[in-house]
């Protein structure tokens, strides 16, 4: 969960720039996607979701921004399918 730490702590630090940028850059320094990727960021998505609404809005915020409503609509129909509960997001 690296990643995610590395993004959270990128959007706080730089709130002048959106988070397509941010990850753009991110790319561009190296992330390439690796096995297991999507486990490691279903399970931050489990983790948010369940445990931290703050966290849960910024990292949907996030994605929100990269992907688009539609990503966020499959990624809400994947939790409620597996029984995740996810606690409302709060808005970063």
């Amino acid at each position: 969960m690296a990643i995610d730490a590395w993004l959270e702590s990128r959007i706080a630090l730089h709130r002048d720039r959106s988070v397509s940028e941010i990850l753009l850059a991110l790319v561009h320094g190296g992330l390439r996607l690796r096995d297991g990727y999507m486990a490691i960021h279903r399970r931050a998505l489990e983790e948010r979701a369940g445990g931290d609404p703050v966290a849960y809005g910024a990292y949907r915020a996030c994605l929100l921004d990269t992907f688009g409503p539609d990503y966020l609509a499959h990624l809400d129909r994947w939790l409620e399918a597996d029984g995740v509960a996810a606690a409302p997001p709060v808005p970063a």
